[in-house]
């Protein structure tokens, strides 16, 4: 497979096809709908799932390179303990944005006995640490697959 099939599979399919799916939204509800579609989907840190997989996916691709003799081996096992690294510090981020929306979301309905009409509000925080994480996982991923090829 070539690097630009393996790239629209591994990085894109994943990053991009669901906000891209989620434009599709724009043409029978509008731009406004879509944007907090796009919003809504990224903003607890959402995207940090994704940097999980291709992390995982990386490791995958490393271990079989080390299992097929082919590369270095120290380099080998310094980017799989990077990217378990990588992938354990998403676990706690998006963990952590998920409990202070669980938190943002059960204050008003313990204080007043009402469910909020809006579920959580938009973490800046989150939505740049996802975007972040996930493209140095997603170019880090592509450096090691062409190191490996």
């Amino acid at each position: 497979m070539n690097l630009f099939f393996w790239t629209l599979l591994n990085l894109g399919v994943p990053i991009a096809g669901p906000i891209f799916t989620l434009a599709l939204v724009a043409p029978t509800h509008g731009w406004r709908v879509a944007k907090t579609l796009i919003a809504a989907s990224v903003k607890d840190g959402q995207l940090l799932w994704c940097a999980i997989g291709l992390c995982a996916a990386a490791v995958y691709e490393a271990v079989t390179a080390l299992e097929r003799g082919s590369g270095v081996v120290a380099t080998l096992e310094s980017a799989i303990v990077g990217f378990c690294m990588l992938a354990f510090s998403c676990s706690i981020v998006v963990m952590s944005a998920l409990v202070n929306t669980h938190r943002e979301r059960a204050a008003p309905i313990a204080s007043n006995g009402q469910t909020p009409f809006v579920a959580g509000s938009l973490s800046p925080v989150a939505i740049g640490a996802s975007i972040f994480t996930t493209s140095v996982a997603a170019v880090l991923f592509a450096i090691l697959h062409v190191c490996l090829i």
